[in-house]
């Protein structure tokens, strides 16, 4: 009989993907609204949080534009092909769970690429949680949020639906930008969403 439960979605399915891989999520470089918004955006340097980051291309973007960041995953194969290619940034990047880290400082602005979408539903609110905690008044959350009143599956990505990011973040955080996607990778195609929110 054909199983229908969900994958234990964990260090080890993320590990297999990354080792064979299977990354239909991997843009292979810095996203163009990225670049577009940190090139106008802060005229002093920032303290950048990156949880989830996976291949952590945007690292070295935002460290050559004069910004401190600190990216973390908690797959030790993302944690070395992110090393591999990042060169001398490549201490930026830590191994580690973002929802127990101890960081003893927050951050200017969380950077978003895929992270919630591939959380099981289940740990959105532990999500939610660590953007409260690790952004000060008028920090920002800037990426990408992917959604979609549609889509189904058990395996990432899990998307937000419409108007859910607003349910979740409201009235904490005000909407600064919003604008669709045009060049996602085929998985996100139509669903992602650039946003960035600040928080009051």
């Amino acid at each position: 009989m054909k199983t229908t439960d969900s994958p234990i979605i964990n260090q080890q399915f993320w590990d297999d993907l990354f080792v064979s891989g299977r990354m239909p999520w991997d843009c292979s470089k810095v996203p163009q609204e990225l670049k577009n918004y940190l090139n106008g955006s802060f005229n002093v340097p920032q303290s950048v949080f990156i949880p989830g980051c996976g291949a952590a291309y945007e690292v070295s973007h935002f460290v050559e534009l004069g910004h401190d960041v600190i990216a973390m995953d908690y797959s030790a194969e993302a944690v070395n092909l992110a090393k591999s290619q990042l060169g001398q940034y490549q201490d930026k990047v830590m191994l580690g769970d973002v929802f127990r880290a101890d960081f003893s400082r927050a951050f200017d602005v969380i950077y978003e690429r895929a992270f919630l979408a591939a959380l099981p539903r289940g740990k959105w609110d532990d999500y939610f949680a660590m953007i409260e905690r690790l952004l000060p008044s008028n920090g920002l959350l800037v990426g990408y949020f992917v959604i979609s009143d549609d889509y189904r599956s058990r395996f990432p990505p899990f998307c937000l639906r419409s108007g859910e990011i607003e349910q979740r973040l409201e009235p904490s955080f005000v909407l600064i930008e919003s604008s669709p996607v045009n060049d996602s990778v085929e998985v996100f195609k139509g669903k992602e969403q650039w946003m960035v929110w600040q928080k009051t």
